[in-house]
């Protein structure tokens, strides 16, 4: 028996969605990565249980206060 759940919509799509009910403008960025850095930060995201969106909007914050 596996322990993965089939439930819609997942916890992260909860979170992502509830971010863009709190923001009233918001805009889509689209950027292009190698297949093997997305997998990176796919992973990472996934082993600190936050949105790929949360970790970019984290790390250009960060990066644009240096």
């Amino acid at each position: 028996m596996s322990l993965l759940k089939t439930g819609r919509p997942s916890i992260n799509k909860v979170k992502a969605f509830q971010q863009l009910k709190d923001k009233q403008d918001i805009m889509k960025m689209n950027i292009n990565v190698a297949k093997s850095f997305h997998k990176e930060i796919k992973r990472y995201a996934l082993e600190n249980d936050i949105t790929i969106t949360e970790l970019i909007h984290k790390s250009l914050q960060d990066y644009m206060k240096k």
